[in-house]
């Protein structure tokens, strides 16, 4: 069975770079299909069964869904109970933008890792500001594009801290001090791209017990966390600089040229030449 693609160029306004609409039955919604964008929903009331990547999940009033761009789904009944939930997609650039300004690679890597999207069940009062929000973008999006953008993007800030809030209170206890300390010294820029060397002489501890962290704790290796920081880096100095790239790549630890090329284009979707002229906002 072919299972149909949904494409943001199809789906999503470019002036506001997100859609919202509310599905008011199961039996309404979209059957099997996967997307190139990511797309958060929330049921607003009832319960049902969500099919995703082959497994299913149970949701309930307030469940809040991040579903990541290939991730496969559709809806049914739960129970014999139906819901209706509103539905907010956003380009993936615009999501991955937001990842950068929160900061956390391992937060990042908490919502698109997992084999089935990542589920925050939201208090009463959460459930109904982002309805509502929900609601303006919808709104908004034929009568000013400008104000729908904001509130779409207020939306998904909103969202990714609900997210972010739930990973803190969760994971944070779990992570040693001393994992702590070394991931906050790795933020310096003497540090990130000096690369793994550097990492190693930070601790005393063996590669093979911080592999190990590293993949327990932000579900990555020492190489890929390494490389989040030197390209999100890099892509700062892109959007805010007119330095050559292949400077570009030089500060941010890459000696080669052709490797950043094809290290930021699979972060970001695009070429580094390119982010200059999409607007990531």
């Amino acid at each position: 069975m072919t299972i149909p693609m949904l494409r943001a160029a199809a789906l999503i306004d470019p002036l506001v770079q997100s859609n919202s609409h509310i599905v008011y039955s199961a039996k309404h919604a979209y059957p099997l299909h996967r997307h190139d964008f990511y797309e958060i929903f929330m049921i607003a009331s009832g319960q049902c069964a969500h099919s995703v990547n082959g497994d299913v999940q149970h949701l309930k009033q307030g469940d809040m869904v991040f579903v990541r761009p290939e991730d496969t789904h559709s809806y049914d009944l739960l129970e014999g109970e139906d819901c209706r939930f509103v539905n907010v997609n956003f380009y993936k650039e615009v999501v991955e933008s937001a990842f950068d300004y929160i900061g956390h690679a391992a937060f990042a890597q908490t919502l698109k890792s997992p084999s089935l999207p990542p589920i925050v069940a939201l208090a009463e009062e959460d459930r109904e500001a982002m309805a509502a929000k929900s609601t303006q973008i919808q709104l908004f999006t034929s009568t000013d594009k400008q104000k729908a953008r904001a509130v779409a993007r207020n939306f998904l800030n909103d969202a990714l801290t609900l997210f972010f809030l739930h990973y803190r209170n969760d994971d944070r206890k779990a992570m040693p001090q001393w994992f702590n300390q070394l991931l906050a010294e790795l933020q310096r820029k003497e540090h990130f791209t000096a690369g793994l060397d550097r990492l190693r002489a930070l601790t005393p501890h063996s590669d093979g017990h911080l592999n190990r962290m590293f993949k327990r704790h932000l579900r990555m290796t020492p190489t890929a966390y390494l490389n989040h920081l030197r390209l999100s880096y890099a892509k700062n100095l892109l959007l805010t600089t007119q330095l050559p790239i292949v400077d570009i790549a030089y500060e941010a630890g890459y000696e080669n040229l052709s490797h950043f090329y094809h290290l930021f284009k699979d972060a970001y979707g695009v070429a580094p030449g390119r982010i200059r002229s999409v607007d990531p906002f």
